[in-house]
């Protein structure tokens, strides 16, 4: 309930401060929110599973409040600053689509730091004041995933195996079978249109090459009463004399698709008339190649600004060399995601901007996981300095455990909510996510920390070398 409050809190702080920059609310926008709310959360459950293992340390409810907000702090901070670095490059280095997920998500996370830490802690302040009590746990979750001993290093090579066939796979379908790029990176025109009436692809397609030559795609979207249709007939030409030509040609070409007869005016009213264009959109192929550019520009420098930063805070280039390759992983798995399964979904997984939304609100959430895991091994080391990596690593994996699949599930009901209720033009966005949330999680355990591992131990034995 309190962390509701916080989110809720969070999102008013959010809105207002973008009505204050007048941003505009895009789908990369929207993309940047649910990022924000997904870290928000995971700040409660921090600072939640915090103060239950100062409970089950045998302090008292205040001092295990106090306590515990004060040991999640150095995981908290670490992680959204991450991803606020991430977004500032984002920012700088973006255009267009990744701007607007830029701008929103840096907003947000300086917006759910206040809301987390502070709004949270007041309420509970309150209620202590007042001698309530409050329960951070009940029957059925006290000793959820409490004393594993999962030896997660020793896994590491089955989870290499698994990964690398997944990437191999990706790469393949990647380079052979391709995209299926959407008007945002080819340039045209993109209609959603309705009929009154189901029909096929195939009609509606053979109908339209007739028409257009054969520059001319078409696919199933929302149903078999509704059409994605892009072009690029004369998208070079921007006069409003050449869409009129566009709109015209698309109604003579599926007029006789319709159970009742439509005239073009009817046709093209998009907000008056229930059926014929639903909604149109055009992009300039100069556009696209800027988008194309800039997006591609910007992810390597934030992967670079993330190696950086963590290689400096963390005092070791390894931790930064884990955190990007767990990234590439990711990157790869979700690009090989919309290649192996572009056009054999129900919904569209276009290369456009909820690609790019996609592989940067996955980039933002896995760094933060990765992060804070590091963290914990870095505490780790800090108290049992004389314990090897291996055991220090895998007690850490074991404690954050249950704050990993928490804070998965809670961002997972987000994504799924959005997926069966969002509609159709971000169904294909939400399954992205849905998979890279699941990956970004498998990665921060298997790749990134393994990896830091790996590379320690190599770097060790170098040393030891050296000195004979």
């Amino acid at each position: 309930f309190v962390a509701n409050i916080a989110l809720l809190t969070n999102v008013l702080f959010l809105f207002g401060a973008l009505v204050s920059f007048g941003e505009v609310l895009t789908l990369p926008g929207i993309a940047g929110i649910v990022l924000t709310l997904g870290m928000a959360v995971d700040a409660n459950v921090i600072i939640y599973e915090r103060i239950r293992e100062e409970l089950r340390g045998g302090k008292a409810l205040r001092l295990a409040v106090s306590d515990g907000y004060k040991n999640a702090y150095s995981a908290i901070v670490d992680g959204n600053l991450t991803t606020i670095i991430t977004g500032v490059v984002l920012a700088i280095f973006g255009s267009g689509p990744v701007q607007g997920f830029a701008t929103t998500l840096v907003i947000g996370i300086i917006t759910s730091l206040m809301t987390s830490i502070f709004i949270t802690r007041l309420i509970f302040d309150w209620r202590l004041e007042r001698n309530k009590n409050i329960t951070f746990d009940n029957k059925y979750t006290r000793n959820f995933l409490q004393n594993t001993k999962v030896d997660f290093v020793g896994l590491r090579r089955k989870a290499y195996i698994f990964s690398i066939t997944a990437m191999v796979i990706a790469l393949g379908f990647i380079f052979v079978k391709g995209f299926s790029y959407g008007v945002d990176f080819t340039g045209g025109r993109t209609y959603v249109i309705r009929f009154d009436q189901e029909v096929t692809t195939a009609a509606a397609r053979t109908a339209l090459l007739k028409e257009f030559d054969g520059s001319v795609e078409v696919k199933q979207f929302g149903g078999g009463s509704q059409m994605k249709v892009t072009t690029k007939y004369l998208i070079e030409d921007n006069s409003e004399a050449t869409d009129a030509v566009v709109d015209a040609k698309i109604y003579n070409a599926l007029r006789g698709l319709f159970k009742n007869d439509l005239t073009l005016e009817e046709f093209t009213a998009t907000t008056e008339n229930p059926n014929g264009i639903v909604s149109s959109e055009k992009v300039g192929p100069t556009i696209a190649d800027d988008i194309k550019r800039d997006a591609f520009i910007a992810v390597i420098i934030a992967l670079i600004a993330i190696f950086v930063y963590i290689a400096a805070r963390f005092r070791n280039w390894t931790w930064g060399t884990g955190g990007v390759v767990a990234l590439m992983h990711d990157a790869i798995f979700v690009m090989g995601f919309f290649a192996i399964f572009s056009g054999l979904l129900p919904f569209s997984l276009d290369v456009d901007q909820s690609f790019i939304a996609a592989i940067l609100t996955i980039i933002g959430y896995s760094i933060n996981d990765t992060v804070i895991i590091f963290d914990r091994i870095r505490e780790y080391r800090a108290l049992y300095p004389k314990r090897d990596l291996k055991e220090n690593i895998n007690e850490a994996l074991n404690s954050t455990l249950s704050r990993t699949v928490n804070t998965g599930g809670t961002t997972l009901v987000v994504l799924i909510a959005i997926a069966l209720f969002g509609g159709e033009v971000i169904r294909g966005f939400s399954v992205a996510l849905i998979v890279g949330v699941i990956i970004g999680t498998y990665s921060s355990i298997f790749i990134a920390t393994p990896v830091v591992y790996d590379l320690y131990v190599r770097k060790m034995s170098k040393q030891k070398e050296l000195k004979k």
